[in-house]
């Protein structure tokens, strides 16, 4: 070797379509389809972070409905339980503890969502078999 040489793939000659492909160049290249995957990143980023942000939790009271019961996890069913226990008393059967609210208000809701009520019916008066 004589003189200056510059490194050749071998793989790659000269015109025949081989091309470094970068991100950069594919951007740049395809500036709309580009434009249009950044905006579909952006809109899902918005979706994702506004459903976060809305997420709340349920608090169980009174005038909350069946359907808002169903939403609502077991530990705030129990500590609604609790509280009607201690604002309300026992139940019309005598009961007190926190189970025989809960199946008294599971059973007056299945029956609210039989009779599709379960929108308009409290959990106070699926207690009270008010529907």
């Amino acid at each position: 070797m004589t003189g200056a040489s510059a490194y050749t793939d071998p793989a790659v000659q000269p015109g025949d379509g081989g091309e470094n492909w970068t991100t950069w160049g594919l951007i740049t290249r395809h500036k709309v389809a580009a434009l249009v995957a950044a905006l579909l990143l952006v809109l899902l980023l918005v979706i994702v972070v506004g459903g976060i942000l809305s997420a709340r939790p349920v608090i169980v009271s009174d005038s909350t409905t069946c359907t808002a019961w169903g939403s609502a996890n077991q530990t705030q069913q129990r500590a609604y339980a609790l509280r009607y226990v201690r604002e309300h008393g026992p139940l019309s059967s005598g009961a007190s503890d926190p189970a025989s609210v809960l199946a008294s208000i599971n059973k007056g809701c299945g029956e609210a969502y039989v009779n599709d009520v379960e929108d308009n019916i409290t959990v106070l008066q699926a207690i009270r078999r008010q529907y």
